[in-house]
């Protein structure tokens, strides 16, 4: 398919192309989980932005919940520690006996009906993929899952670290709008201060509120210029962030990018359907815009002839990175090439954390463009207060878009 492409030439005309207008808008929402009004209002921006530039509309609806935490803490002989709840417990408060267990053959031993119990260790190094979530699930975060509920704990409180996830110390083990056991997460020195407290039982309160609310996943079309079409092409970035953050590198600069590159193709008149997908629920465990799109137009997967994902790019400092899935060694090589003339585009080594993977479990042929070294830039800041617009080359994420729209006009 990308030995089609024609020789890509960098059109320094296009580089200031609305720029101006994202810009000045998509990183301004600040924190958007599903569910929030400030989601809601990004969705209605992006349509209207679409709208305004001619392509076609349509709106999914869904279901989903949001959350709201307060003031949380353990107490012990008059020792009190901050609980961080974790996202979508049911709120708590009571005076509880307490249990700990490090690993999984622990786990299976503990006395947890009525208690409070702490995990730890073995069994808190990582964050738990949600239970319900629809497109892997861990096979070790199976068993945590199925022995904690065989324990019937009253409430759960992880004793956690650092992760790279989150990079905040500690991070929320759950985070599962499904799991209805209270749960919340500590650091290790606020355990430690537990420890030395006189002993007695252990005032658990988490303050944490659950909403039901709705949502939308936007879809914006061009048709191709002959019908019918060979197949489509589909660019994507997902348009929400998980909480207490405001979520400018993850991911704002990837909506920014997409709306660049929809300007960019506007006047499009090549042979194939164009498809732009603000996808609305990466950072949420419910993922709820994108099974939505999945159960309209899963059966249409075969038809898609390349997926773009676009994810975290434009980190300051670092080179926009491009990875490849699905696509055999003749079209890399190819694609080697296209990129040459991009002197802030490489290639990167593969990721499966985004939306495109959604896709390439499928054998799509698909592209994702994050920040280069990811791990050791974005995940920095990423799902922390931190990620702010300041950390977002802008010139980047017109570069990446020059690239992506040039690359889709030349595809035959």
């Amino acid at each position: 398919m990308l030995r089609s492409v024609t020789k890509i030439l960098i059109a320094s005309t296009l580089l200031g192309l609305s720029a101006s207008v994202v810009f000045g808008d998509v990183f301004d929402f600040g924190e958007r989980p599903l569910g929030t009004e400030e989601n809601r209002r990004l969705a209605a921006y992006l349509a209207e932005q679409a709208q305004n530039m001619g392509y076609a509309a349509e709106s999914l609806p869904f279901t989903c919940v949001r959350w709201e935490r307060g003031a949380s803490f353990l107490e012990r002989g008059g020792v009190r520690v901050p609980l961080y709840p974790s996202p979508f417990s049911p709120a708590f408060d009571q005076t509880l006996d307490a249990a700990v267990a490090s690993t999984t053959q622990q786990l299976k031993r503990v006395r947890g009906d009525g208690r409070l119990v702490f995990l730890r260790d073995e069994l808190a190094k990582e964050p738990l993929t949600p239970r319900d979530y629809p497109f892997y699930f861990s096979a070790l975060h199976r068993e945590i899952y199925s022995l904690v509920d065989e324990r019937r704990a009253a409430a759960i409180v992880a004793v956690t670290g650092r992760h790279p996830m989150y990079d905040e110390s500690p991070f929320p083990l759950f985070n599962d709008a499904n799991f209805k056991t209270p749960s919340g997460y500590i650091s290790q020195e606020s355990y430690a201060a537990l420890l030395d407290a006189p002993r007695s039982k252990i005032r658990t309160v988490i303050k944490s509120k659950v909403y039901p609310e709705t949502g939308e996943q936007w879809i914006f079309r061009k048709a191709a210029a002959t019908t019918p079409a060979p197949g489509k092409i589909l660019i994507f970035a997902h348009m929400d962030t998980a909480y207490n953050t405001p979520g400018a590198l993850d991911n704002a600069a990837g909506v920014a990018t997409l709306l660049l590159v929809m300007a960019r193709l506007r006047d499009y008149a090549g042979p194939y359907d164009l498809e732009f997908v603000p996808f609305n629920g990466e950072d949420s465990p419910m993922a709820r815009g994108e099974v939505t799109y999945l159960d309209r137009y899963r059966k249409e997967m075969p038809d898609i002839r390349l997926g773009i994902n676009l994810d975290a790019l434009g980190f300051r400092g670092a080179k926009v990175a491009v990875s490849t899935y699905n696509l055999d060694a003749v079209d890399q090589e190819y694609l080697d090439q296209q990129l040459s003339p991009f002197a802030n585009l490489e290639r990167g080594p593969e990721w499966v954390e985004s939306d495109h993977s959604i896709f390439v479990f499928g054998g799509v042929p698909c592209l994702a463009l994050t920040s280069a070294d990811l791990a050791n830039t974005v995940m920095t800041v990423a799902h922390t207060p931190r990620d702010t617009s300041a950390n977002v080359d802008r010139a980047l994420l017109a570069e990446a878009a020059n690239f992506i729209a040039q690359l889709v006009t030349a595809l035959k």
